[in-house]
């Protein structure tokens, strides 16, 4: 085990590009981080940039950032942005790549390993050759899929070919020796970080959120060794907006209300450092589709201004003329019921029960409503 302290930061997936110069400073915000926290090195675990045209027109303004820095970058190509790394390209004094097959550097002492991405099983068998035997505890640097074999059946099927995509189960790192791996390819964070016996791993994810899903707060990890072991820490980045997304649902009888709630969070949520993500979907009788749309476009141009971005996509409302026939009759069926009788109280010992019995009571609209709404949830958004 070793004695001598030693802390890295580990980050992925920036996808820079030069129509996003947002990802730029964000990744800028990661390299500050770095030093910031004390730490000698950064990782990059894959895709640093988008496409390989991206690579060559970005390579001069990332060189010179690199070189603004008394820290040294390890960097490993990802699905994105292999063929930048094949030529030899040069990134800076400080600046650490492979290209197509798995390096072994050593910084303070610790072993540095990056393997770049593989398809298939082909960076397993490099991290198994590659570990295998260390003293120390090793860094390891992958692009990969990481699945947990318990859940193995639903990413893939009996017959499914994954052979294309690089991937590393659970299984394959139970008998390596003490190991942190950085892994890129996954935009959202593993929080916490997974362990599988002396081996822990996770995904940075995207330092700057890239597409819909990649939501929270973008985070680093802070990996600190020393003599009592790997430790691992989520950090996160200054300065760099979170993406959140918001759904709404309408239901027939419904709209105005819904409406309502859209206007509401828009202008009382609102977050100057959030990028938000709009989803309505639902089925409309009192107004039309046209008219709904419309005025949630009316609604997102007046508040936009008050969040970081506000994306709203496409409104899948539909007209309940359009509803499949069993819809249908449920809706009308729905309508026509009667309330339920005024249920039995008198036997109802927990008081807090009773209290909340009589809420129901009192407010079976909402309830009817809530039953219509999970109904039409069920049998599909409009389209």
């Amino acid at each position: 085990m070793r004695c001598i302290p030693l802390k890295v930061l580990h980050t992925a997936d920036v996808h820079l590009t030069p129509s996003a110069p947002e990802r730029m400073e964000a990744f800028r915000a990661v390299c500050d981080l770095t030093v910031e926290l004390g730490c000698s090195a950064l990782l990059i675990a894959g895709d640093l940039f988008d496409t390989p045209e991206a690579a060559a027109s970005l390579r001069a303004e990332v060189r010179e950032l690199f070189d603004s820095y008394e820290v040294e970058f390890f960097l490993i190509p990802g699905n994105h942005d292999a063929p930048a790394f094949r030529s030899g390209e040069y990134y800076g004094r400080n600046v650490h790549t492979c290209s197509e097959t798995a390096v072994k550097w050593e910084l303070q002492g610790t072993p540095i390993i990056g393997i770049p991405y593989l398809p298939g099983r082909q960076g397993v068998d490099l991290l198994h050759s590659s570990v295998q035997g260390e003293v120390s505890p090793a860094i390891v640097i992958m692009h990969t899929n990481f699945y947990d074999s318990s859940l193995s059946l639903l990413y893939f099927s009996d017959d499914m070919d994954d052979s294309r995509s690089a991937y590393l189960w659970e299984h394959d790192l139970s008998d390596l020796p003490a190991a942190y791996i950085a892994l890129g390819h996954w935009h959202n964070p593993t929080l916490p970080p997974v362990r599988v016996n002396q081996v822990q791993l996770a995904y940075s994810g995207t330092p700057y959120p890239i597409a819909k899903g990649e939501n929270g707060a973008r985070r680093a990890f802070l990996i600190d060794l020393s003599s009592e072991g790997i430790d691992v820490q989520a950090v996160e980045i200054p300065g760099v907006p979170r993406r959140e997304t918001a759904s709404f649902f309408f239901v027939p009888g419904e709209e105005r209300r819904i409406m309502d709630e859209i206007a509401s969070f828009l202008e009382q949520q609102a977050d100057p450092e959030v990028i938000l993500d709009l989803e309505v979907a639902g089925w409309v009788g009192s107004i039309s589709e046209e008219f709904c749309i419309a005025e949630i476009e009316t609604l997102v141009k007046k508040y936009r201004e008050r969040w970081r971005d506000v994306n709203c996509g496409t409104v899948q409302v539909t007209g309940i003329s359009a509803l499949p026939g069993i819809a249908a009759r449920c809706l009308h069926l729905l309508a026509e019921l009667e309330p339920p009788a005024p249920l039995e109280l008198d036997d109802l010992i927990d008081p807090s029960l009773k209290e909340l019995s009589q809420e129901v009571i009192k407010d079976k609209e909402r309830l009817y409503r809530t039953a219509l709404s999970l109904l039409l949830q069920q049998m599909g958004r409009g389209n």
